[in-house]
């Protein structure tokens, strides 16, 4: 019975000296990393902490590279001067001088034509050569077809007839624009009807009118008819005639 009684006094004082060893670890564990209990508050946030760093009232950034401008639209080619179809006027005196004089200015504004080439000389016809030749071959229409290829027209406008006087013109006009339409297959053949400046208008000159117009219009080409607005002017066509030429011209091809 001793025994035992000592053996459970030995198990007592074990006991106490356990719990004491480990009230002074806890001590010591809790001396040592004090505060390890409590999770540490953040400091700051990332984005509250790079908002605050940003000086106080300032933008928000630029960006590094701002978009191109948009280029800037190219001209356009058809509104530039001599943009328009390539013209050649040939035709007696009507049609010679300073284009703002004639119907030929007039008409190339009002329509829209390029480059003019006038091959124009007092005198020429179907049938008649020119008196003087400053302009274009000294020879008739038919002639002076080589010429008027050369200049590569777009358009082409044959004014003239009165010269020829009283003389058919059925088979030289229409001779001239098969052999015109030939070399240029993809031009607009134009032709206007002869005019005077007489004091009266001779039959001829209408029988002259409806051979031309049969001539250009076989080939598929326009035929303007401009009346007679030159009569009694004399020797040369009145600026009053001349624009109401440019006026009939410019209504019938618009």
């Amino acid at each position: 019975m001793k025994a035992l009684r000592n053996a459970g006094t030995l198990s007592v004082v074990g006991l106490i000296v356990l719990g004491l060893v480990a009230l002074i670890l806890s001590a010591l564990a809790l001396t040592r990393f004090g505060g390890v209990d409590a999770a540490p508050a953040p400091s700051s946030s990332p984005v509250s902490s790079s908002v605050e760093s940003s000086p106080a009232g300032s933008s928000d950034p630029e960006p590094s590279a701002s978009p191109s401008p948009s280029p800037e639209p190219s001209e356009n080619p058809g509104a530039s001067a001599g943009t328009g179809p390539t013209v050649v006027i040939i035709g007696d005196s009507t049609s010679v001088g300073d284009e703002a004089a004639t119907w030929v200015g007039t008409a190339a504004d009002e329509l829209g034509w390029g480059d003019i080439v006038n091959l124009s000389a007092p005198g020429r016809g179907y049938l008649s050569v020119p008196r003087s030749c400053e302009a274009g071959p000294c020879a008739t229409f038919i002639d002076s077809i080589a010429a008027i290829v050369e200049a590569g027209p777009d358009v082409v406008v044959t004014f003239g007839g009165t010269a020829d006087g009283d003389y058919s013109l059925a088979e030289p006009a229409a001779a001239y624009f098969e052999a015109l339409r030939e070399e240029l297959p993809d031009a607009d053949l134009i032709a206007i009807n002869p005019v005077t400046t007489d004091d009266t208008a001779e039959y001829w000159l209408t029988l002259h009118g409806r051979t031309i117009r049969a001539g250009v219009e076989a080939v598929d080409g326009t035929f303007v008819d401009v009346g007679q607005p030159g009569v009694g002017d004399g020797e040369t066509l009145s600026s009053e005639a001349q624009a109401d030429i440019a006026q009939q011209v410019v209504d019938q091809l618009s």
